[in-house]
């Protein structure tokens, strides 16, 4: 029998500024200070997310879509940086796909091998999860709720795992997994049709993919 599971983890960790804060236009080249963040550009505006453990302004956390067929696990795994509040906006979300989890089979050393160094693909597709088929789709929530994708032309694009770091039991997570850290830059498209598109670029974040999920 096949079931459906859809899940969120959220990691209470905040940021040293409100998400309600206009970030200045050049201040997009600082170092990073905390162990998550998202840094980089947004429509030409600097996007400076620092997420340290003092519990205000930004959370990180995984989403899972995934699906259990006789105790193999398939789909995708998102990571997420969200503004801490009731709606979770604004929010990034990079989407892993397509991993598999045979039943019985370890789910840190899965993830591992999944999530490999290098450059990944950007998906054509939202529903698409076709194992052997590995891809990345980030998404992103403005403050309004007006939600963006991937999903399109990426001409010109590129988005690159630089690093991945086994983590368990620390200040930021409870659960154990990886910390990953990644830079891109791509077009974001308003999922709605509605709208102009946005461009992220040169962003580097490093965020946290749960393996309880699998």
């Amino acid at each position: 029998m096949k079931t459906i599971k859809l899940a969120v983890v959220l990691v209470l960790i905040a940021s040293l500024f409100s998400m309600c804060k206009k970030d200045s236009k050049n201040d997009n080249t600082t170092t990073p200070t905390t162990e998550y963040y998202v840094q980089g550009t947004l429509n030409h505006q600097a996007w400076n997310w620092p997420v340290p453990a003092d519990g205000s302004g930004y959370l990180v956390g995984t989403r899972g879509a995934l699906s259990n067929d006789q105790g193999t696990i398939t789909g995708g795994i998102t990571a997420l940086v969200s503004g801490n509040n009731g709606s979770f906006q604004p929010q990034l979300g990079i989407e892993f796909k397509t991993i598999s989890k045979p039943m019985d089979s370890d789910a840190a050393t899965v993830l591992s091998n999944f999530i490999t160094t290098g450059s990944w693909a950007f998906s054509s597709s939202s529903s698409d999860y076709t194992v052997g088929n590995k891809s990345v789709v980030i998404y992103y929530t403005d403050n309004t709720g007006k939600q963006y994708s991937s999903i399109g032309s990426q001409s010109g694009t590129n988005f690159m795992v630089e690093s991945k770091t086994a983590v368990s039991g620390s200040i930021y997570n409870t659960d154990p997994g990886l910390k990953v850290k990644v830079s891109f830059s791509c077009i974001l498209y308003p999922i709605d049709g509605t709208g102009g598109v946005l461009a992220a670029e040169d962003v580097e974040a490093t965020v946290f993919l749960d393996q309880t999920l699998l």
